[in-house]
C-alpha cells in the first residue's frame, strides 16, 4: 500500500530529481526526501502524499552515502540557501551534467545531443557576488540574516556565510552592529511594525568595489550616522536607501537614494568593463559569468560583416562581447533600466555599432530593426499555414543576422517568441539557459522549424545548489 502522511520508513535513496530531492521507492511508490542523497539509507516520516507520489522529510541517516561530506558551513542545515554542501562537489558536477541530458531526452525527445562536459569551479567557495539578508527579531534582540528552511518569520543569523566573500559577511555584520547600536527596530511580518527590512550586498569581483542597499519603510533621520558607522568597520563604495512600504517580504521598493558614493558598481566579465546599477540583474557568480559568457561567444561565432541580435540583453555584457565581432548588434530587454544601463555600458566602452530597444521581446520581435525576408516567414508554419501575425513585410532588403543570442528568463521563451526569433533566420541561434525543463521544450519547438541542436555546455553557476546553467547552439538546416 502507499505510504500516508506520518508513516515512518527506511528508504534506499536511489537518484536525485531536478530541483535536488532525493527519489526513494516503496513497492515501486516515489517518494521524495528533501535532504537525501544518492546512497543514503535513510529512516523519513511522510509529511503529503499525491496520486503518484508522497514527500518526506528526513528524520535519521541509517547509512550515510558514500557521497556525502561535512558541513563547512554551521548554518547550512538551518539556511535554505545551499541545499547540497553536503554532496562531495564531482558528484555536484556529474548529476548536473546527467538532469541536462535526461531533460532534452524526456521533455525534448533529444537522446542523440553531444552534451559536453560541464563547466565547473576549480575552487567552488565564496563565489557570490551579491548577497541578500532579512531583518527580523530573536529574543528581542534584532538580527539579520537568511529565513530558516521552510520559513517565511524566522530568521537565521548568519555571521559567514561562506558562499559569499569575506567583504560581504563583515558588512553585513557591520551593518548588524550599528543597526543594535542606533537602535532601529527590525520590522515584524505579524504587527507590520517596525523599520529594517533587508540587506543587499554588491560586490565586483574584479574590483573590489562594495555596494550596500539597506531596505526599509521609510526614509530616516540616522542614515548618515548608520553609514558612517558601517564605514568604520568594513569599508565600501556606496552606501543606499530603498524603501519598500508594502507587506511584500522582498527586497524591493522606491529608491536607491544613495547616503554614500555613486548608484552603481563596477565589475569586469571577460574583458568588458560593466557599470552595474545598485538593483540591476547580473549573475551572482562572477568568475564562471565569465566563463559562461566566452562559452556564448565561441558558441556564437559572430562574423564581422554580418549582424547579431542578444535577446534578454540586460545590461549588455554579451551584447558588448558581440559588438567587438559583428557588424551590428541589436540588444533587446524587457526593463527599462537595463536598456538605459546597456546603453550607458556601451558608450563607457565605445562601441558604436549597437542599438537597443525596451520592450517585451516577443512583441519587439514583430518587427525587428532590420525587417524580415518574406522567405523567412515561410519557415514558421501551422497545419501547413504561415501564422498571419509573422508574414514579413515586403518593404525593405534584408540581410539576415549570422546568430542570435537569446538569455531568456527561468521560464523559457513563450512559443511566439521562439517562432518570431525563427524569423530572423539566423544561420545559428545560441541560447543560455537556467532551467534544463524549458530549454528542452524550446529545443523540440526549435526542430519543428528548422534549427537542429547542434551541442550543450553545462556551466556550473550555482555551486552547492541544485541550479543549473547551459549554453546550447542551435544550427539551421538548408
Amino acid at each position: 500500500m502507499p505510504p500516508h502522511p506520518g508513516d515512518t520508513l527506511e528508504l534506499a535513496i536511489d537518484t536525485l530529481a531536478y530541483g535536488g530531492q532525493g527519489i526513494g521507492r516503496v513497492d515501486g511508490f516515489v517518494v521524495f526526501v528533501r535532504g537525501a542523497l544518492p546512497g543514503d539509507v535513510a529512516r523519513v516520516e511522510v509529511t503529503r502524499r499525491k496520486s503518484g507520489y508522497a514527500e518526506a522529510r528526513l528524520v535519521e541517516l541509517v547509512v550515510p552515502s558514500p557521497q556525502r561530506v561535512a558541513f563547512r558551513c554551521d548554518h547550512a542545515p538551518d539556511a535554505g540557501g545551499c541545499e547540497w554542501q553536503t554532496f562531495d562537489y564531482a558528484a555536484q558536477l556529474a548529476f548536473k551534467h546527467r538532469q541536462v541530458v535526461e531533460a532534452l531526452a524526456h521533455i525534448g525527445g533529444l537522446d542523440h545531443v553531444v552534451v559536453t562536459p560541464i563547466l565547473g569551479m576549480a575552487d567552488p567557495w565564496r563565489y557570490r557576488n551579491k548577497m541578500e539578508y532579512s531583518f527580523g527579531q530573536t529574543d528581542g534582540e534584532t538580527v539579520l540574516g537568511m529565513h530558516r528552511r521552510g520559513s517565511w518569520r524566522d530568521i537565521v543569523d548568519v555571521p559567514d556565510c561562506h558562499l559569499a566573500p569575506l567583504e560581504i559577511s563583515r558588512a553585513r555584520q557591520a551593518v548588524l552592529t550599528a543597526c543594535r547600536a542606533l537602535r532601529l527596530p527590525a520590522y515584524s511580518q505579524t504587527a507590520h511594525t517596525g523599520l529594517l527590512r533587508h540587506l543587499v550586498v554588491r560586490r565586483g569581483a574584479a574590483t573590489g568595489e562594495l555596494l550596500l542597499n539597506l531596505f526599509v519603510t521609510e526614509r530616516f533621520r540616522q542614515e548618515a550616522a548608520l553609514a558612517e558607522r558601517v564605514a568604520a568597520q568594513q569599508p565600501y563604495t556606496s552606501f543606499a536607501v530603498t524603501v519598500n512600504e508594502t507587506q511584500a517580504d522582498a527586497a524591493v521598493g522606491v529608491g536607491p537614494f544613495m547616503v554614500v558614493g555613486p548608484p552603481c558598481f563596477h565589475e569586469e566579465l571577460a574583458g568588458v568593463r560593466l557599470r552595474v546599477p545598485a538593483a540591476a540583474f547580473l549573475q551572482t557568480n562572477s568568475e564562471m559569468c565569465a566563463v559562461l559568457y566566452e562559452t556564448a561567444l565561441r558558441a556564437a561565432a559572430p562574423q564581422a560583416d554580418r549582424g547579431a541580435y542578444d535577446l534578454y540583453c540586460g545590461i549588455g555584457g554579451m551584447s558588448l562581447l558581440l559588438a567587438r565581432r559583428a557588424a551590428h548588434v541589436y540588444g533587446l530587454e524587457i526593463q527599462d533600466e537595463a536598456i538605459a544601463a546597456a546603453a550607458e555600458n556601451a558608450r563607457l566602452d565605445g562601441a558604436a555599432n549597437l542599438e537597443f530597444a525596451a520592450g517585451d521581446v516577443r512583441k519587439l520581435l514583430l518587427d525587428p530593426p532590420t525587417g524580415r525576408d518574406p522567405a523567412i516567414a515561410r519557415l514558421v508554419q501551422a497545419d501547413g499555414k504561415p501564422h498571419q501575425s509573422l508574414r514579413a513585410p515586403a518593404s525593405h532588403p534584408f540581410a539576415p543576422p549570422a546568430v542570435v543570442l537569446t538569455d531568456p528568463p527561468r521560464a523559457g521563451m513563450a512559443r511566439k517568441a521562439v517562432e518570431r526569433m525563427a524569423l530572423l533566420g539566423a544561420e545559428r541561434i545560441v541560447y543560455v539557459s537556467c532551467n534544463p525543463a524549458t530549454l528542452a521544450a524550446n529545443a523540440a519547438q526549435l526542430a519543428t522549424i528548422g534549427y537542429r541542436l547542434d551541442s550543450v555546455t553545462p556551466v556550473d553557476m550555482f555551486p552547492h545548489t541544485h541550479h543549473i546553467e547551459a549554453v546550447a547552439t542551435f544550427l539551421r538546416e538548408a
